[in-house]
């Protein structure tokens, strides 16, 4: 089994202001682990939505590169 099959930390599009999943802290929250089942992958077992923090340990701890900033598209003025 693959760990970061198990453990999906996805980036929401949007924060939302409530209580972390992982901390107890109300914050914004960046991020949602999906776990899903550890033999098949196949199915949600269930999620915790994250604050950047909390997002940041679980990427370290799952070897997962993650941003909490995007870039939608890059100008070039030549």
């Amino acid at each position: 089994m693959e760990l970061n099959k198990a453990l999906a930390l996805e980036n929401f599009a949007q924060t939302v202001y409530r209580k972390c999943d992982c901390c107890k802290r109300v914050r914004d929250i960046y991020f949602r682990l999906n776990i899903r089942d550890a033999k098949t992958t196949s199915m949600l077992v269930g999620s915790l939505e994250l604050c950047k923090e909390c997002g940041y340990n679980i990427g370290d701890i799952t070897k997962t590169e993650i941003q909490t900033e995007r870039t939608l598209k890059e100008f070039s003025f030549d």
